[in-house]
């Protein structure tokens, strides 16, 4: 939800490959080692880049399911997954991968978790994946995923979800202020109650273990440097962005803001899965 534009979150990925927890991820292909196929819901398609980073993961036969909001968020996906993996053919309902020794069969459907209250389209499979996209579910909605899971007995993992810290270099004094502009903005409400935010990762963590889930956390921070500039600016942008909806009349104290060159981006994310135990 830092990176709005599709050039942006492609940008990203290779970012998100330095970022991602180890732990966790070992945790999720060790779950499921030795099994010859697997079942997996993305709760939210994006361009792909969750099936990209979890399939040379798991096992030989793999069946996704993604998660659209709209049609165009499915092309979207569809398109750069077959960039990924040129030789995809196109199905009823989606692509069909052959990729270094595995066979993944990816379906498309439009639903919105958010819009339905946390209820599914199908019964979960045994694994279910998100991304930062969860920083849009209220507490409620949460729950309610949470439930629909546990009924299942469905793993649940969650990667790269920003928790709230951001640290740009060289600071600013106003850094604080235009962070927590940022977080009112995550944290509104779009019609579905008020999201989380960046305290998503956290109500997905307490809601799996009182449901009797094992959860493995750690942390998945995204270090940007220099050479990743283009998302470093990305970054500016939204603070300012934000910081004018709760600054009106304090624009040119804002452009002073914006102006200032910044070399480093720390942002603080949290990867989990919860096993059912």
């Amino acid at each position: 939800m830092l990176f709005r534009t599709t050039d942006l979150q492609l940008l990203k990925e290779a970012a998100d490959k330095r970022s991602k927890n180890s732990d966790v991820s070992d945790a999720v292909s060790g779950w499921f080692e030795g099994r010859t196929s697997i079942d997996v819901l993305d709760l939210h398609a994006g361009t792909g880049a969750t099936l990209r980073a979890l399939a040379p993961l798991l096992a030989p036969d793999q069946a996704w399911t993604l998660y659209a909001r709209d049609a165009a968020e499915e092309a979207l996906a569809r398109d750069h997954l077959t960039r990924w993996a040129p030789a995809a053919r196109a199905t009823e309902d989606g692509l069909f991968i052959e990729r270094q020794g595995q066979k993944i069969a990816v379906r498309f459907k439009l639903h919105d978790v958010v819009a339905a209250g946390g209820k599914l389209a199908e019964p979960p499979p045994s694994l279910v994946v998100i991304d930062d996209d969860l920083m849009r579910y209220p507490a409620a909605v949460i729950r309610m995923l949470v439930a629909v899971l546990a009924d299942r007995r469905s793993v649940m993992h969650a990667r790269l979800i920003y928790d709230g810290r951001l640290k740009l270099m060289p600071h600013h004094a106003a850094d604080g202020a235009f962070t927590a502009a940022l977080h009112r903005r995550f944290m509104r409400d779009s019609g579905h109650g008020e999201a989380m935010g960046p305290q998503a990762a956290n109500e997905l963590s307490e809601q799996l273990r009182l449901s009797e889930y094992s959860v493995i956390e750690g942390p998945s921070h995204m270090h940007l440097r220099a050479a990743e500039a283009p998302l470093i600016r990305a970054v500016q942008k939204e603070l300012a962005e934000a910081q004018r909806i709760v600054a009106k009349g304090h624009d040119v104290m804002i452009d002073a803001w914006l102006a200032r060159p910044r070399v480093t981006l720390e942002i603080s994310q949290t990867d989990l899965v919860g096993v059912p135990t």
